[in-house]
């Protein structure tokens, strides 16, 4: 497994001469999210900032929908490494980061509310797809890991680049 995924790393790298992904520039964007965990849908709002040539860095909300009488938060922080594949329009990029989630549960007999916090790693990959000059499509997952639970977040949506 461990030479597969050298590998395929790899073949990233060597593809990754054609990125077009400058200093300086920066995006915004909504996305639409499934998470695992809490089994619910929910939105995202994020802002990147392209640290230096195709590593950029993103700040994410997220807030998921109540499921089961749970609300599920989480703030995130992520560097994204962009690499692009044939044409400089389609990129795939591995994801790292941190987050820090808040998940508040409210028993609907008693009225008893439980928080937890949690601060977690964050690992994942996705897709983007640039429209034109100013939007793009992504397809994301990224897999959270924290101390007492995990959550998997399946995110599609679209930013705005200035």
């Amino acid at each position: 497994m461990k030479k597969l995924f050298a590998m395929i790393c790899m073949a990233v790298l060597a593809l990754s001469a054609n990125a077009q992904v400058y200093q300086g520039k920066a995006a915004a964007g909504l996305n639409l999210l499934y998470g695992s965990e809490i089994e619910s849908m929910g939105i995202g709002a994020n802002f990147q900032y392209v640290v230096i040539d195709q590593l950029r860095g993103q700040v994410e909300f997220d807030a998921f929908f109540k499921h089961r009488n749970t609300n599920w938060f989480d703030v995130s922080i992520n560097a994204e490494y962009l690499v692009a594949l044939k044409t400089d329009m389609l990129y795939i990029y591995p994801l790292a980061g941190m987050t820090y989630s808040m998940v508040t549960i409210k028993e609907p007999l008693t009225g008893v509310k439980d928080e937890e916090n949690h601060v977690g790693l964050n690992v994942g990959a996705g897709l983007e797809y640039e429209i034109n000059d100013h939007f793009a499509a992504i397809a994301e997952y990224r897999h959270t890991i924290m101390r007492k639970v995990d959550q998997g977040v399946f995110a599609i949506g679209a930013k705005y680049k200035f």
